[in-house]
């Protein structure tokens, strides 16, 4: 899985007294999920003399290529930091020098309504959480798969169920580029982010979605 990408909003003026400046950064992508969502407001702060602690969620330039990554840190070592995305199945392949961390996401802003991210020992337990449902995840799934395809192709759900689904795809223009998403009844199942090649379809919904009749056209 591909690592998310961020856009800086702006810099907030703050009072004298603070020592540091906060920024409000936009979150996109899934590797997060489901504690950073696609399109979320993050309040990031920088470190400062505080030290980096296993379980925060920091903001980092991509050591890689270009681009800014939230992740969550899994380990501080001497050679450098270990970050993972909750969402991801591996930790990010390359240890993170201190010095190319941003700050620490605070709370994360969706909507009208804001939330506390939890770093140390509370984000360490959240993350340990998020893997083990991960992974019985993995596991329900791969044991479940040869029913759930053969569900998918027999003729009573395409014959009852797929044509009684009424789906409709809606197009959102973001600064990265076009988002596809998929809804019924006002409810969001699937999504395509911005060049991407694959949707992301929600069980129990891509047992009854052909993605092959989908819009194919949102890669700029």
């Amino acid at each position: 899985m591909k690592p998310s990408r961020l856009h800086f909003y702006r810099t907030k003026r703050m009072k004298p007294t603070e020592p540091t400046k906060r920024n409000f950064i936009t979150y996109t992508g899934s590797s997060m999920s489901p504690a950073l969502k696609h399109g979320d407001r993050l309040h990031v702060v920088p470190y400062g003399s505080q030290k980096i602690r296993a379980g925060d969620v920091i903001v980092f330039h991509n050591p890689q290529k270009d681009g800014k990554i939230a992740h969550r840190v899994i380990s501080v070592r001497s050679g450098g930091i270990r970050t993972r995305g909750d969402n991801n199945p591996h930790p990010d392949p390359i240890l993170l020098p201190p010095d190319r961390v941003i700050g620490r996401v605070m709370s994360v802003h969706r909507g009208n309504r804001s939330r506390r991210i939890a770093g140390g020992w509370t984000g360490r337990l959240f993350g340990a959480a998020l893997t083990a449902r991960r992974r019985i995840d993995v596991w329900m799934t791969s044991l479940l798969y040869p029913l759930y395809i053969s569900l998918s192709r027999s003729a009573f759900v395409k014959r009852w169920i797929k044509g009684r689904l009424a789906m409709h795809v809606l197009c959102l223009e973001r600064p990265e580029g076009r988002e596809m998403q998929l809804l019924h009844k006002g409810r969001l199942i699937g999504r395509r982010f911005p060049k991407t090649v694959r949707w992301q379809i929600r069980r129990p919904f891509r047992l009854f979605v052909d993605e092959d009749s989908l819009p194919a056209d949102a890669l700029e």
